[in-house]
């Protein structure tokens, strides 16, 4: 049953407390880690008592997600991000997002994390990385209404 508003890939001490974070702010959040005891150490432990739920692969994670699916990938740079990105796509759907947390192609992070929180919390201006100087103004409303932008040149 789909219930987590976001899930969390990689439960190392990083990923562990941003999952609190979110927990602490409301958030139903669904932890998976490859090595699967580490979900039950973490439940058992630093998410005991919270609305922290956790899965045992990735499909099981995707199926606890409530769409549009948000998903957080919190692992080591590099290979492993695209092998478990490789892994996501065909799970999912259309509108879906996930964000890469860590420390890949690290002059991306910022827009991408931008991207993400554009996508999720609605209106924001923002400069275009491929365009520096140039800045781009969206008001999304969320909920399937009229999508507009402008964009003006600083």
């Amino acid at each position: 049953m789909a219930q987590a508003d976001i899930a969390l890939i990689g439960l190392a001490v990083m990923g562990q407390n941003l999952i609190m974070n979110m927990n602490d702010h409301g958030f139903v959040v669904c932890a998976y880690n490859r090595t699967v005891s580490k979900v039950h150490d973490f439940l058992q432990n630093e998410a005991k008592g919270s609305k922290v739920v956790g899965a045992e692969s990735l499909e099981d994670m995707v199926s606890k997600l409530k769409k549009p699916r948000r998903i957080i990938l919190l692992v080591k740079a590099g290979q492993a991000v695209d092998d478990f990105i490789d892994k996501l796509v065909p799970l999912l759907q259309a509108g879906d997002i996930i964000i890469d947390g860590g420390n890949s192609e690290h002059d991306m992070l910022p827009a991408n994390l931008l991207q993400a929180q554009r996508d999720y919390f609605g209106a924001h201006t923002y400069e275009l990385l491929s365009n520096p100087g140039h800045y781009i103004h969206t008001n999304w409303t969320g909920h399937g209404g009229n999508v507009s932008s402008s964009s003006y040149n600083a």
